[in-house]
């Protein structure tokens, strides 16, 4: 059955019509001669939002790793046509988007061809582009194999090797699964004791069912560069990945003003924690770069030498950095914060744990017990280390609600007892204490917890209370250790993605914490639809959906309700046409002239597929031309209208969803005359409270239909 269609499957034809404006020509940042320099050469293009790489070896040789983004091909064109180049030596493809295989006709057509062969994964794909670069490869594609290896300058002491390490998913995903991202194939560049790793859009979502990356890190290894996976993506560049591939630089293919939020600050984060300096074609439309870590220099060329030890550098606009072939990382310091709290004597009576998180004076209180008519406090927090640490400073502060004499104390995970590091008189104002012992080994036990304990003395004159304001460990780790992945009891160490929620489907909702666009692209793709339309034809149920014609979206699939069964697959076929900066999809299921429930599943690039509905339609007896549902102004601040017109007289329920399924607002529901309805909201949930700022869903139920319009609340 043919896949649903995908923005990037739109036939070249299509481009046009999409107005897309093609970015500005970049200037390269520096010129080489094709004859070869004599030393390894790998020119990461200034494409946009996209992927392209020339790889130049000593003597010369060249190799494209994918080829740019169909929707602006310019860079790429000058780009070479910059260097002199009418034939490239070979074709490297990760995996069949768009933003990675879309320029290659378009260089044919100014007279760069590929020479010698181009490699990809195999198999098919469904789209213009891809027919497009068949059609310019012809007999010189081919598919390359795991662990298949082509050499440049074969006749060099030092030749230059690209090995094919994984490819289809790697035994962990599957070929004819529908992530084309999770396929990609990986390749490493290898020169002497240089190494750069290539892999496209790979996946690694260790929540997902397409943690690719967690299996080819290890059989990649050591390397120097990395070209990050998926412009910088949060579902890529995991943490066991990094560990086994021990980068010091990261190279970030993006586009400004990207609508997927690349690069994210999830991605950067694990970057940086491993000790990758990273590298930006262009400043993206996420994360803010670091200048400790990050560097936005246009067209990224790596030079590199062969032998051990030897340098490398990176080059932009406006820099040229050094590294050294299987150089190490230096250290990098960390600071975590409280994950739990244990009270030993008395109880917290205001906050939890989470109050320990910042010096804010927002405390966490634990108000004293009493035995034999003393009153005392004595509590401890734990600090669940992500890394092994080299070495350990403890930071506590807070104080009393009356002067008391307070003991700290840590763990002795050797000898099972508390070793006390301090005591002081503290009263209303708060103390910090810090402490670094010096074999702190003693204090790390085996799930790396760090426990610290704050006790008051007695006090036969009555109550007092305990203040916690702040607790922290602050250490430093090795690039490239492994992380501790938290348990149930260490909850603040780590945030999971919830499930995919249905809309109005309140019972399942799960809360969703979106750190970035692309977390709410990715994680609930849903969220870039802006009109859904159920309706009765005489061919079946019509469902209609419009998209933005640059969204970040991968496809759909659509399903029926079914009595007892749920919810049953219905089929992903739609026509898909372009209206001015739109993408408008439809889906008939033939045959359902009696109507029926149906529900819209989306999925990003990466990311779990998240559904809204229910959309429910009735039979064609209950056919009604014209209805549409108006919003305005959208984006609503402080008011917004809903419009309809109804043919005739009937029910109506108006409803307001936010993105994970829960009810918020019922701006209508009751019987309506025919003719113009207009609905005035304020904004308001139906407990009559503000409705924050972000995205929100307009249901309209009515005639035989339903209508679905995005809805925008603007911060207030």
């Amino acid at each position: 059955m043919r896949r649903s269609p995908r923005l990037g499957w739109l036939h070249p034809s299509l481009r046009r019509a999409f107005g897309v404006a093609l970015v500005a020509l970049l200037v390269p940042a520096a010129a080489f001669a094709i004859a070869g320099n004599g030393k390894l050469q790998i020119h990461h293009m200034d494409i946009g939002q996209g992927d392209a790489a020339l790889l130049i070896s000593p003597n010369g040789q060249t190799a494209l790793f994918d080829d740019g983004n169909y929707l602006s091909c310019t860079n790429i064109k000058s780009y070479l046509q910059g260097l002199g180049l009418t034939t490239v030596d070979y074709h490297f493809l990760s995996h069949y988007h768009s933003d990675h295989l879309g320029c290659i006709d378009d260089l044919a057509a100014i007279g760069i061809v590929i020479g010698t062969a181009g490699y990809d994964r195999g198999y098919s794909y469904s789209s213009g582009t891809y027919t497009s670069y068949v059609n310019t490869l012809g007999a010189k594609r081919h598919t390359i194999a795991k662990n298949q290896t082509i050499t440049l300058d074969t006749g060099s002491a030092h030749p230059v090797s690209i090995k094919c390490v994984d490819l289809n998913g790697a035994g962990v995903y599957s070929p004819s699964g529908s992530d084309e991202n999770a396929k990609s194939a990986v390749y490493e560049v290898t020169y002497g004791n240089f190494n750069e790793v290539i892999g496209g859009d790979l996946t690694g979502d260790p929540a997902s069912s397409n943690d690719v990356e967690t299996t080819v890190g290890p059989e990649t290894g050591d390397v120097e560069v990395y070209k990050v996976h998926h412009h910088g993506s949060q579902y890529s560049s995991n943490d066991n990945w990094l560990n086994a591939v021990t980068p010091e630089v990261g190279i970030i293919s993006c586009g400004d003003g990207n609508s997927y939020g690349h690069p994210t600050t999830a991605a950067l984060t694990r970057l940086h924690n491993h000790g990758v300096h990273t590298y930006w074609t262009e400043t993206g439309n996420g994360a803010t770069p670091n200048p400790t870590w990050d560097k936005v220099g246009g067209t990224i060329v790596i030079q590199a030498q062969w032998a051990a030890g030897a340098t490398y550098t990176v080059a932009g606009s406006g820099f040229t950095d050094t590294y050294t072939n299987d150089g190490s990382a230096p250290p990098i310091n960390i600071t975590q914060v409280a994950a739990s709290a244990t009270v030993l004597k008395g109880s917290i009576s205001t906050g939890d744990y989470t109050r320990l998180a910042i010096s804010d004076d927002v405390k966490m209180s634990v108000s004293a017990g009493v035995t034999g008519g003393n009153y005392y406090t004595d509590w401890y927090g734990s600090v669940f280390l992500s890394h092994p640490p080299l070495d350990l400073k403890v930071t506590y502060e807070g104080n009393f609600t009356i002067s008391r004499t307070q003991t700290l104390y840590l763990w002795n995970w050797s000898t099972s007892a508390w070793d006390q590091f301090n005591t002081a008189t503290v009263s209303t104002t708060d103390v910090t204490a810090n402490y670094s012992p010096a074999s702190f080994g003693n204090y790390v036990g085996p799930s790396r917890e760090v426990r610290l304990r704050v006790k008051g003395d007695d006090r036969a004159g009555g109550s007092y209370t305990s203040r916690g304001d702040y607790l922290a460990v602050n250490y430093d780790y090795t690039s490239g250790t492994s992380p501790m992945l938290a348990s149930s009891g260490q909850a603040g160490t780590l945030a999971a993605v919830a499930a995919p929620a249905a809309i109005a489907s309140v019972a399942s909702a799960t809360p969703l914490l979106l750190a970035s666009r692309e977390a709410l692209t990715d994680a609930m793709p849903t969220s870039v639809l802006r009109r859904i339309d159920g309706s009765p034809t005489r061919d079946g149920v019509q469902l209609t959906w419009t998209v933005g014609s640059g969204d970040h979206i991968d496809g759909f699939n659509v399903y029926r309700e079914s009595g007892d069964r749920g919810l049953v697959f219905a089929g992903n076929d739609a026509t898909i046409t372009g209206r001015g900066d739109e993408a408008i999809f439809r889906f008939v299921d033939p045959g359902a002239t009696a109507g029926g429930t149906y529900w819209l599943g989306a999925r990003a690039c990466s990311g779990p597929e998240t559904m809204i509905g229910p959309i429910r339609v009735e039979g064609a007896s209950a056919l009604v031309t014209g209805l549409t549902l108006t919003m305005a102004p959208n984006p609503a601040f402080e008011v917004t209208r809903f419009g309809f017109t109804l043919e005739r007289a009937g029910a109506v329920t108006l409803e307001i969803f936010d993105l994970q399924g829960r009810r918020i607002a019922t701006p209508f529901r009751g019987h309506s005359a025919a003719g113009t309805v207009d609905v005035d909201w304020s904004l308001r949930d139906d407990q009559g409270r503000p409705v924050e700022a972000g995205l929100y869903f307009a249901r309209l139920e009515t005639e035989g239909r339903t209508l679905y319009t995005r809805v925008n609340i603007a911060a207030r």
